[in-house]
C-alpha cells in the first residue's frame, strides 16, 4: 500500500480528480448535503440552485458543470474574492484533496483489498478485490 505522498504527480492528480468525481456524484444523487445553517454559509443553497438550473435547462447531465461554476457566500473569516463570494469548485476541490490524501493506494503485490459497499441503513456488503 502507498500513501498519497508516495504517488507520482500524475497519480496524485488522478486521485484528486477521482475523489472529486465521487463527491459530485454523491451531491447530485442527493446522498451528500451540506448544512448551510450549521456551517454559516450558503454552499448547499447554491448547489441546489445549480441542480435546478440544470433541470430547468433540460440538461440534468450538466448538473456537475453548473455546480462547479456556482459561487457562494462562505462563513465569516473565510478569505473571499473581491465580490465577497467563493467558487463552489474551490471548496469541493479542497474536500476532494483531503479525501485523496487520506486514502491508501494498492500497489503491485499488495494482497486482496476488502471493500465495504452500501450504507449503514442498508447494511454494508463486504467484497474482496
Amino acid at each position: 500500500m502507498r500513501t498519497f505522498e508516495q504517488l507520482s504527480e500524475p497519480e496524485q492528480s488522478a486521485a484528486v480528480e477521482h475523489c472529486l468525481t465521487l463527491l459530485l456524484r454523491g451531491i447530485i444523487e442527493g446522498g451528500l448535503r451540506f448544512n448551510d445553517e450549521a456551517n454559516g454559509d450558503g454552499l448547499q443553497a447554491q448547489i441546489d440552485a445549480a441542480i435546478v438550473k440544470a433541470d430547468d435547462m433540460q440538461t440534468p447531465w450538466f448538473a456537475h458543470e453548473y455546480i462547479m461554476e456556482a459561487r457562494y457566500n462562505p462563513s465569516e473569516g473565510h478569505i473571499t474574492e473581491d465580490d465577497g463570494l467563493w467558487p463552489v469548485a474551490e471548496m469541493l476541490r479542497s474536500m476532494a484533496q483531503c479525501d485523496a490524501e487520506d486514502t491508501n493506494y494498492a500497489g503491485p503485490g499488495d494482497g486482496p483489498i476488502v471493500r465495504l459497499t452500501g450504507t449503514p441503513a442498508d447494511g454494508f456488503k463486504v467484497g474482496v478485490a
